[in-house]
């Protein structure tokens, strides 16, 4: 790895050899591959306004983290996002027209969503769900990122309570397809299989290479988030609804 503090009079300069850095002063190196977004409503108003927030400056993104573009009108998207007051049976059309498909992903934003509703969109292929009032362009992009990558995500109160009804969905609906909904984190998920398999915190920060701390502070989050009281309650509950 190139030293990041060079040593005083070794002033860094253009290289005019290698053809990468020539690039990079061009302009020309490739960044990471657009996700081309399309977006459909029945409502123009809530489909513009939708269009506005996904071409907004992404000024807040992670570094490295795809752009979500809008797809030109002869692309084939690789997300559409389908906005709808409720999940009804033009939704559900929308989302029996993706099936089979491998393109375009849905993406849904509902303005009423309820665990009945929230569940039919689901076992219909509606993967990820954003509430209308709750869909901020950080969290649009968020979640068109997450769908492009395979990776549902609900809303947290709607997951949590959901949980049990989501495990046989997980099971028997995005399995099959090779998709998860992902409550927890990559990280997450490493620490709660390491307490299932009888790792204490020790070793789970030994094995992992985080403090004790760390850890302790992880196992918060997940029971937190799985809306437990105790290590042992998120992992009969990761268990029985086959998150681990």
């Amino acid at each position: 790895m190139s030293d990041p503090h060079p040593t005083v009079g070794q002033v860094p300069g253009p290289d005019t050899t290698d053809p990468a850095a020539s690039a990079h002063r061009a302009g020309t190196v490739p960044g990471p591959a657009p996700i081309r977004t399309a977006v459909r409503s029945r409502d123009p108003i809530s489909q513009a306004g939708v269009m506005a927030q996904l071409g907004t400056a992404a000024t807040d993104d992670p570094v490295g983290a795809r752009p979500v573009v809008l797809a030109e009108p002869d692309d084939t998207p690789d997300i559409l996002v389908i906005v709808a007051d409720t999940v009804d049976g033009w939704l559900l059309a929308q989302l029996d027209a993706l099936t089979g498909r491998p393109a375009p992903r849905p993406v849904l934003v509902v303005g009423q969503l309820d665990d009945t509703a929230g569940l039919q969109a689901i076992e219909a292929g509606g993967l990820s769900l954003v509430r209308r009032s709750e869909s901020t362009a950080t969290l649009l992009r968020d979640v068109v990122r997450a769908a492009a990558r395979g990776e549902a995500r609900l809303p947290t109160d709607l997951l949590s309570s959901l949980l049990t009804r989501v495990g046989r969905a997980q099971r028997q609906v995005l399995a099959p397809r090779g998709l998860t909904i992902l409550p927890l984190s990559p990280r997450q998920l490493a620490v709660l299989r390491m307490i299932a398999a009888g790792a204490d915190i020790a070793t789970i920060a030994r094995e992992l290479s985080y403090s004790e701390r760390s850890i302790k502070n992880i196992v918060h989050e997940i029971t937190t988030q799985l809306g437990v009281r105790n290590r042992t309650q998120a992992v009969a509950h990761a268990i029985r609804e086959g998150l681990i």
